[in-house]
């Protein structure tokens, strides 16, 4: 009963053999379908553009060869890299787990980039029949169904995480982070298949110019000017996952995910069109002008949420400090960024680096579960999970976990059980509590006996 409780929730169940756990975790078979998902459409996508493309007039584009891809994706990889690391330093209170992060990123990087490329290459065929004019077929597709077809195809990866583990959206910063790198994925590789066929294109025509000139231009616009456009877009659908997550009202549960998405492909829309009306002089300075006041915005947004998760954390572990299952030191250990991050530095000299690094994890997801148990959105079934969590904190405070790190400094090597016996912050608590760290035990000097009482 309480293991369907769980389920039904969302929560992790606890598996009864230790050696079975990877069979109650979904990621384990999700990470292994999206791979053998991903190697299969990406290996399609890869054998359609290496395909001669028809030119009209008789005369045909060779298709992407490897050196070109090659070239094209040192060109893109540092844009991606980039946003990798933005969006990582963003989410810090509970990050996500390396396997979600590349969930997110392989599946914009590599199903929804071929599900895109097909969809709008058919609806580019049927588009084509009633005008065949030259270049509004492509106008069409790029503002009318490319939009609607790419953010559906990015946001499923939002959707596709929550429907494996709800409660990984802890906050609206878990939608924007996995929404925006679905799209940082996504765009990678179509930057690359730009890319490659700028130089295939400038390499077969004669009268190309500066290949060279004409690719690092590209790479500029493309990998610079207008690098925030799918991560932003897809920031929208993963807002609206996030809002319909932490609401009890099935109403918005419907309504939010529908409004994030038509949101973005709004936004998407309106993005090719001027793209495809404006020269690229007058494009770049209105992308500088209005694009990236809109980036701006959406950042201050995203960081107000990581403020608010601080005080989240440290109001829901207050909890537990006046009930008694926690010390009154966790909530500022643990709402603090700053502070949680010098702790992890300095542990190698005063504690554990992994088992220090698994308590903040910890402590932070208790304190999303006693959220989650107020807003109503889990029921009795978090009590158990409250109940495996504190005593996981309890073991991990035994085995070298250092709660908090503020007054701690490195020392050499010569000095170490000196500086061991200095800065020990452990102290026994009472049986079921763990130890407290910040509190040094009690001692008192020896009396001097040429000291008298006060004349």
């Amino acid at each position: 009963m309480v293991a369907y409780q769980r389920r039904r929730t969302g929560l992790a169940v606890q598996p009864k053999v230790a050696s079975a756990a990877w069979w109650y975790s979904p990621w384990w078979i999700a990470s292994y379908v999206l791979i053998a998902l991903a190697a299969v459409t990406l290996g399609l996508l890869l054998w359609s553009l290496g395909q001669p493309t028809d030119l009209g007039e008789g005369q045909q584009a060779p298709g992407l060869n490897s050196d070109a891809l090659r070239q094209a994706a040192t060109y893109a990889l540092p844009t991606l890299i980039v946003w990798i690391v933005l969006f990582f330093l963003v989410d810090r209170y509970r990050p996500q787990r390396l396997r979600v992060l590349l969930v997110a990123v392989g599946w914009g990087g590599c199903v929804a980039v071929s599900l895109a490329y097909y969809l709008n290459s058919w609806a580019s065929t049927r588009m084509a029949v009633i005008d065949d004019t030259s270049g509004v077929q492509a106008v069409r597709v790029a503002v009318f169904v490319a939009p609607f077809v790419e953010e559906f195809c990015k946001g499923s990866a939002v959707c596709l995480v929550a429907v494996l583990d709800r409660n990984l959206f802890t906050s609206r910063v878990s939608g924007a982070v996995l929404g925006g790198l679905a799209g940082a994925g996504f765009a990678f590789t179509e930057n690359i298949v730009y890319y490659a066929r700028a130089i295939v294109y400038g390499s077969y025509t004669a009268s190309t110019g500066d290949v060279q000139a004409a690719v690092h231009q590209l790479v500029m616009l493309r990998g610079i000017y207008t690098c925030w456009a799918h991560p932003v877009f897809t920031m929208m659908t993963g807002l609206g996952v996030a809002f319909a997550v932490a609401s009890r009202s099935k109403i918005v549960r419907v309504v939010a995910p529908i409004t994030g998405y038509l949101g973005a492909a709004l936004l998407h829309m309106l993005y090719n069109g001027l793209s495809s009306i404006m020269d690229t002089t007058v494009l770049t300075q209105l992308y500088l002008m209005a694009g990236l006041p809109l980036v701006v915005l959406v950042a201050i947004r995203v960081v107000m949420s990581a403020v608010k998760q601080g005080r989240v954390v440290a109001a829901r572990l207050t909890d537990y400090a006046t009930m008694g299952w926690l010390p009154d030191s966790y909530a500022l250990a643990f709402s603090r960024l700053r502070r949680r991050a010098w702790t992890v530095a300095i542990s190698p000299w005063h504690g554990s680096v992994v088992n220090t690094w698994r308590l903040q994890r910890v402590v932070t997801q208790l304190a999303y579960v006693r959220e989650a148990i107020s807003r109503g959105t889990i029921d009795q079934a978090g009590l158990y999970r409250e109940r495996e969590l504190i005593d996981r904190i309890h073991d991990l405070a035994q085995t070298r976990a250092l709660v908090d790190g503020t007054g701690l400094r490195p020392y050499w090597p010569w000095r170490r059980r000196r500086s061991r016996l200095i800065s020990r912050r452990n102290a026994a608590l009472p049986p079921g509590l763990p130890l407290q760290a910040g509190a040094l035990p009690l001692e008192y000097s020896t009396v001097d006996p040429r000291w008298g009482p006060p004349a």
